[in-house]
Parts: C-alpha cells; structure tokens; sequence
C-alpha cells in the first residue's frame, strides 16, 4: 500500500476533532470520545434498530408508544473504543491515490482517536482480517492490497460491542452492503462508511471494445459504450443508495471522496459529512 500522507495527517489532526456520534453533536452533547465507560446498566439513549443489533437490547415499551423498534444504549455504548476498518482487498490498490489516500483518511482518524485519549484498533480487510499490533503507524505503512474478500471477510474481525466503527473502503461489495453492515455492525455503537473511489470508478467513459481485467474477478471481453456505461452508472447509484439505507440511523452514514481530489479535498468532506469537527483548541 503506497505511503499515507504523515505530514498532512499531522497537520490536519492539530486543527480537527473526532466526532464519536453525530447524533449527540445535534443534541448539543460533547463531541469527543469519553474517556470512561461508566455503570454497564447505566441507561443513556435509544436509537433506532437496525439488522444485526442485539434483539436482547430492545426497548418493547418504546415500540409500543411509537410503533418503531429502538435499542436501548447504555453509557459504556457512547464512551466507546474506535475501530477503523481499512479495506486492504486488491480492488483498493487499482490506483496509488486511492489506496493512499485510503491510509491517509485512516491514519487521520486514528490519530484523532488517540488525541482524545483514546485507544484505537486499526484493522486491514484484505484476504482476512488482520489488527495492526501498537505502534500501528509502521504497520499500516507496510500494509499491502490483497484478496479479494475485504470488508466481506469471512470469519470477520473479532469487535467489540459498542465501538464506534468507522468502515474506509470503496465499498463495492458484491455481497451488497445490507450484508456487510449486518457483519460488522453487530452490537456496534455507531457505523458508517468512508468511501474512496477513483473518478473512473464514479464516472466512467464509454470507451468501445475492451478487456476489462478485474483484479478480483478475471479477465472479461466486452464493449464499454454508452449504455454500458448508463448501465453501470445505474448499478453503482442502487449500490450507493443500498449503503445509505443499510447505514439509516447509525451514524454520519457514507461520505464518498474521490481519489484524484486529494487529502485536504476529503477531509474537507469528512466535515461535511459529520465524521470530524474543526476546533480552535
């Protein structure tokens, strides 16, 4: 895997912060990660149920005066860890930028974790899922891109329940992403999805007769003209909308950068999307 950008991922990380759950944001709560966990009966809040959530957590008195399925939270559920999930799988490294960039975002993220005092756990998902042992910087530096399962990896990472999970992938997941998040949000306290895309890979030109070689998946004959590429474009607009619905009330949800536009670009896009705040401190 090409360099992270550590220069950049310092300066960045001195003027940003980290925020663990957008929803508190919103409500006006602290944005950093808690340093404790708290009483693990101590009640703190609902969110909505998604797929995979523990059944045992459900709050039946709240569906019964709302007609929605909630989860209870508890403290220890919003102090939490942070994991970060770097997809690793061959189709990461189809462009240097990409996969930098990828590690860059990554590398930024963690660091922020441990400005707050805390401990993050970093794992690449290649051909199986690997945690990056402290110090994690030269790990992640001498990370490669290989396999083709990433975040579908299967037996998945062992997490832990109530970590703030944050996915840095480009999320084209043949097992579509309602799988993924079912895998990987399990018992999560927030989830969302980091997408790094090549221009190419978010608009693609019709360029005739071809071979494609998936990195993958093989090699393939076809002819990539315009309705090819309207095809293709309509698949990638569903995959996009199935990560927003799989996504639905855990989280910032998917903020997509692309690869070309640079590290100061995404960050910039990770403000938008809720994941990191600006401070002054």
């Amino acid at each position: 895997m090409p360099a992270y950008e550590e220069a950049a991922v310092t300066a960045a990380a001195a003027r940003l912060r980290l925020v663990a759950d957008p929803r508190r944001r919103r409500q006006g709560e602290g944005a950093r990660l808690g340093s404790g966990h708290g009483a693990s009966l101590e009640f703190h809040d609902h969110r909505a149920y998604a797929p995979g959530d523990d059944l045992r957590h459900l709050d039946w008195s709240a569906y019964a005066r709302s007609g929605q399925l909630m989860i209870r939270r508890h403290r220890k559920e919003v102090s939490p860890r942070l994991e970060l999930l770097l997809d690793t799988s061959a189709s990461m490294a189809i462009d240097p930028l990409k996969a930098g960039l990828a590690a860059s975002l990554a590398a930024l993220l963690a660091t922020l974790a441990e400005r707050d005092g805390g401990r993050p756990r970093l794992w690449t998902m290649g051909g199986s899922p690997r945690q990056l042992a402290a110090p994690w910087r030269p790990a992640l530096r001498q990370s490669a891109c290989a396999g083709a399962a990433g975040l579908a990896a299967h037996p998945g990472p062992a997490l832990a329940a109530g970590a703030e999970r944050i996915l840095v992938s480009d999320g084209l997941c043949p097992e579509g992403p309602a799988a993924v998040v079912k895998g990987l949000g399990r018992e999560a306290g927030s989830l969302c999805l980091v997408q790094v895309l090549t221009r190419r890979e978010l608009d693609p030109l019709a360029a005739g007769a071809v071979r494609l070689v998936d990195v993958e998946g093989g090699e393939a004959d076809l002819v990539a003209d315009a309705a090819a590429v309207a095809g293709y474009k309509q698949r990638l607009a569903r995959l996009q909308a199935g990560w927003s619905s799989a996504l639905h009330g855990r989280g910032a949800g998917v903020v997509t950068v692309v690869a070309e536009d640079g590290f100061d670009v995404a960050v910039r896009g990770l403000l938008r999307g809720g994941v990191v705040v600006g401070t002054t401190a």
